[in-house]
């Protein structure tokens, strides 16, 4: 059995069916081999890019890991942004390249050129920085040790990406026959001193009158959502949450209150900046939810942060959090332990106010104003169409932030690349998603701007069969972009507007294959478009102009969200804590 066998050996024997690739040269004896073996697949995919994303869908929609192909120099460095897609969000997947043989490389002949084989490339050292484990093989036994190795980094502690590149020598080398090497693909769960972490949420808890807990998405990626959730349940905490973790539960729960942050739900906000004690169980709290200003973020709140990565603790040290690290498999030995606050009636009350006034309350008063469609009223129209179990995937910009301030999930997998959040992700991540879940209905949301970059995998989509609800939110240019110009900028729109431009996608998407709606009216979306077979796309017009309401502006603290309430209704929201406005 040669080197590229035995890779599709391995595969095949973790479960794996599809990998995600690109050909080239370097590649060629790997694909052939997983071509050759009968419980393996690929899938083509038109730009490395798109594949490496896809494989960051696979994960996210079915808890298997998803893999990737390609070849040395460019087919290499096009997976990166789809792999720095999963380390930011802490999703698994494994990347495999080929590369030059080793007799070509630079490092065989001992000096230091900046390439000797054609489209030699370094791509374990451009990949580290983003991956658990990067390594180059040069051995049958490295091969073999690192294959086990790999996966089994990227599945335990932190998950993320890993990527093994392998020389064409190295692929034809002889391995001997197959034999599986069980490392073990789930690791034992570390000792944690479950009493001691209860003890410091209790002491924590005891001085709490106004609790807020933060759900974050280490719960979900823990694989411990629905036990976090029966405890919030049970206990009747009013909690909160971030966008990648809002896929973790149901959001009917009566003390869920909605996503935080910059673009958060203007209720939840109040909320974290009025509490007196925050219980933030696995988010890193990143700038568009804590702001760009972290000290303004419940800034007269006592903040517990628990997290796996002692990393992400570490940064809090200016901001005076609390914090306690350990395996999150833990989590619900932990929480039972834990004793349930004791909110005050005014807290209470506050928070049911902020829920009635806030949650689901998501509107364009622009288009209201204007007379012009509502992102709003189209995605709540979706979210009344789609299945239970659909999986719904968004792009970035305006789009993505409409998306979740408006959708309301109860039994959907909703999720974006939330830390990376490149433009052009949703179309690939759709496809890899409904690879891997054919049964499920699958939609995808992109803006006009980011549906264009990916836009050539419309013929993977087409080749496979594959039936996925594309959404265009057409506002005929970048507005988030526009949006930030407009404060900031003097509403110049360099390259946002001035010097953007988009095809007629009609044309595009029919040339493709596929069926084509215009959308002028959330009326115009009905449920039989979701069942068109080989795929639809749904141009949504969107006016220009409208912006993402609500969102903090440039140094404003979280709960005070352009378009900006009157004093009355600020103050009622911050009923605790006294804010001055700019």
């Amino acid at each position: 059995m040669q080197g590229c066998q035995y890779i599709a050996a391995f595969l095949a024997s973790k479960g794996i069916e599809k990998v995600f690739l690109m050909t080239g040269g370097a590649a060629t004896f790997m694909i052939d081999a997983v071509g050759q073996h009968p419980n393996l697949d690929y899938i083509c995919f038109q730009h490395e890019q798109a594949a490496a994303m896809a494989a960051d869908a696979v994960w996210r929609s079915s808890g298997k890991i998803g893999v990737t192909m390609a070849t040395s120099g460019p087919g290499a460095t096009n997976l990166l942004t789809g792999i720095a897609c999963s380390y930011f969000d802490s999703i698994p997947s494994l990347h495999i390249t080929g590369q030059v043989n080793m007799r070509e490389s630079a490092a065989y002949l001992g000096a230091a050129p900046r390439q000797v084989g054609f489209q030699e490339t370094k791509i374990v050292d451009m990949a580290r920085p983003i991956t658990k484990y990067a390594v180059q093989v040069r051995t049958a036994a490295e091969l073999k040790e690192a294959l086990e190795t790999a996966l089994q980094i990227s599945t335990t502690g932190r998950m993320g990406p890993v990527l093994i590149d392998v020389p064409m020598d190295v692929q034809q080398a002889e391995m001997g026959e197959f034999e599986v090497n069980h490392l073990g693909v789930v690791a034992p769960v570390d000792a944690v001193d479950i009493d001691g972490i209860a003890r410091k949420i209790n002491d924590f808890l005891a001085l709490a009158s106004r609790p807020l807990v933060y759900f974050g998405a280490g719960v979900g990626l823990a694989g411990e959502e629905r036990a976090v959730a029966a405890w919030l349940a049970e206990t009747k905490v009013p909690f909160v949450s971030s966008w990648n973790a809002s896929t973790y539960f149901d959001h009917d729960l009566p003390n869920y209150c909605g996503c935080v942050g910059v673009y958060g739900n203007r209720g939840a906000n109040f909320l974290v900046q009025n509490c007196d004690s925050l219980l933030v169980l696995g988010s890193r709290l990143d700038n568009r939810q804590r702001s760009g200003n972290t000290t303004q973020f419940a800034p007269h709140a006592n903040t517990l942060v628990l997290d796996i990565d002692v990393e992400e603790l570490a940064k809090y040290k200016s901001d005076g959090y609390t914090t306690a690290a350990f395996d999150f498999r833990h989590l619900p030995s932990v929480l039972a332990a834990t004793q349930p606050p004791k909110s005050s009636s005014a807290w209470r009350d506050h928070v049911a106010l902020m829920k009635k006034r806030y949650f689901g309350k998501h509107r364009s008063t622009y288009a209201e104003n204007a007379g012009t469609q509502s992102p709003y009223e189209v995605i709540q129209r979706i979210n009344a169409l789609v299945n239970r179990d659909a999986i719904v995937i968004n792009d970035t910009g305006a789009a993505l932030c409409w998306f979740f301030q408006t959708f309301h999930r109860t039994g959907q997998t909703i999720f974006t690349a939330g830390g990376n959040s490149p433009m052009g992700y949703s179309l690939p991540a759709a496809i890899g998603a409904k690879v891997v879940a054919p049964g499920r209905q699958v939609v995808c949301f992109s803006g006009d701007g980011g549906f264009q970059l990916n836009i050539q995998e419309l013929v993977t989509l087409v080749h496979h069969e594959l039936d996925v609800v594309i959404v265009i939110m057409n506002n005929g240019g970048y507005g988030i972009i526009k949006q930030f110009q407009d404060v900031n900028m003097g509403g110049r729109y360099h390259a946002s507007g001035r010097g953007y431009s988009q095809p007629d996608f009609r044309k595009v998407v029919e040339a493709y294959g596929l069926r084509y709606f215009r959308i002028e009216s959330p009326a115009d979306i009905k449920l039989e478009q979701f069942a068109v077979k080989g795929g639809v796309v749904l141009d949504v017009i969107i006016d220009q102009n409208t912006p993402i309401e609500p969102k903090v502006e440039r140094g404003r603290p979280i709960n005070d969200q352009f378009p900006y309430l009157s004093d009355t209704e600020f103050m009622e929201g911050n009923a605790f804590v006294t804010y001055e406005r700019q």
